[in-house]
């Protein structure tokens, strides 16, 4: 598989993807919305360009819901879409700001709803964010809520930060503590960390923090309130490295990272394998068992039942509450511990967003 496309692979593990892989400025004048059909089906800028287009001219929900048909026909559509989404979002939110929130959706795991925060924050700019990163989300979310509007709107300040501090993980952490909220904080975290690996090829402002022969940097380096949200969505990053070896990256997390993190970085791989299995293959059935055969990867128990709360989390949230595939994947289990697990976790899910902490509880 070329560079080009693998990277597209990991836009699509990553379900949450932003500004990066080197998309094209969006021009701010009325322009004709590109086709994308034929040769440019296959190119990503070319889709950059039709959302952009496309929201300005039809507004946010025709853009999304113009998506939300492609990417039912189009496997290279569907990679990029939560990408795509951040574009919608971006857009929106240059028009609209915060208000925009109200006229969208959570399609592709809601990167709409980060793209406007993200465009928001660069509006406000560095100089001022620190003093009014705390009022970004209070506008239009309720606060304390913790419901997944909030969820989204803490998460879109991480990759706003990375947009703000022209992709300094460091700093950007920093901003996020700018937040009262600790459920704020860590949710910003993930942000960051997510944003880190979106940014990886962006044209202008490409990640900084990124080490192919250390896949779990920063992670190791990070102060340790960091290190759960870091672990979480830097295992995406080892799998890209490791040509997708989950097995490899089961014994990374092992043997290299922090004892205290190991459990998280084992739910990262099993985010990552729930959403490799709903990107590239179809129905409930099948993306159990290849959810199941992925997890089963894992060196031992601990290994693999963490996996598995790591991948029921994961859809749950991904899907706005939509439980179907993780109950598919509990029934697919033939352990009884892992199963056990599996179902403890979807309780846990369904209460809502990642817990405060985010942290999973290990059953």
């Amino acid at each position: 598989m070329s560079r080009l496309l693998r990277a597209v692979a990991l836009i699509a593990l990553l379900a949450a993807v932003s500004a990066g892989f080197a998309v094209r400025a969006v021009r701010t004048q009325a322009q004709v919305v590109p086709g994308c059909t034929g040769a440019k089906s296959l190119d990503l800028a070319c889709y950059v360009d039709r959302y952009a287009a496309l929201t300005r001219h039809s507004g946010p929900r025709a853009a999304l819901d113009d998506l939300t048909q492609r990417s039912s026909a189009s496997g290279f559509v569907a990679a990029a879409c939560h990408q795509l989404t951040h574009v919608v979002g971006r857009t929106a939110g240059e028009v609209d700001g915060m208000a925009a929130f109200a006229r969208g959706s959570d399609v592709c795991a809601s990167g709409y709803y980060h793209g406007i925060t993200e465009a928001v924050m660069m509006r406000i700019g560095p100089e001022r964010i620190l003093d009014r990163a705390r009022s970004v989300c209070a506008e239009h979310i309720t606060p304390g809520s913790y419901s997944y509007p909030h969820y989204n709107c803490v998460h879109g300040m991480g990759h706003g930060f990375m947009a703000v501090y022209d992709s300094d993980v460091f700093q950007s952490l920093a901003g996020c503590d700018a937040l009262s909220d600790p459920w704020e904080q860590h949710h910003c975290y993930g942000g960051v960390f997510m944003e880190q690996l979106s940014a990886m090829h962006h044209a202008s402002r490409p990640s900084k923090s990124l080490r192919p022969d250390q896949p779990l940097y920063p992670c190791t380096a990070v102060e340790r309130r960091y290190k759960a949200e870091c672990y979480m969505k830097q295992t995406a990053y080892a799998l890209f490295v490791g040509n997708d070896d989950f097995g490899g990256v089961f014994a990374l997390c092992r043997d290299r990272a922090d004892a205290d993190f190991r459990e998280v970085c084992y739910q990262g791989l099993g985010g990552d394998a729930a959403i490799k299995a709903s990107k590239f293959v179809i129905g409930d059935k099948a993306q159990a068992d290849t959810l199941r055969n992925l997890c089963l990867q894992g060196p031992d128990q601990e290994a693999r039942s963490n996996c598995v709360a790591g991948a029921v989390t994961t859809i749950v949230r991904d899907l706005a509450g939509e439980d179907a595939p993780a109950r598919a994947l509990c029934a697919a289990l033939d352990d009884v511990e892992m199963t056990a697990v599996c179902n403890a976790t979807l309780v846990d899910a369904n209460r809502g967003v990642p817990p405060p902490e985010g942290v999973l509880r290990h059953h």
